[in-house]
């Protein structure tokens, strides 16, 4: 919901129906807490590794933002 501050309103609704959106969140938490944890590993970090981390991450906002705008049409701001 940070990195999506204008769907918050839309965010928190759906999580309260969505596992679909439960899981897309876990996995996000999941993934960026580990690319965080290797950027502090810097210079020990796998730079390919943190890569990967960090597309998984914006590949999930992107699911997440589309999920959001599939199911919430109805749903106002």
């Amino acid at each position: 919901m940070l990195k999506l501050p204008a769907m918050r309103g839309r965010l928190q609704i759906l999580a309260q129906k969505s596992t679909v959106l439960t899981d897309l969140c876990e996995a996000y938490e999941e993934a960026s807490m580990a690319a965080e944890r290797m950027s502090r590993e810097i210079p020990h970090a796998n730079p390919s590794r943190l890569a990967e981390y960090q597309s998984i991450c914006s590949e999930i906002e992107t699911d997440v933002v589309h999920l959001v705008l599939q199911k919430s049409r109805n749903v106002p701001d």
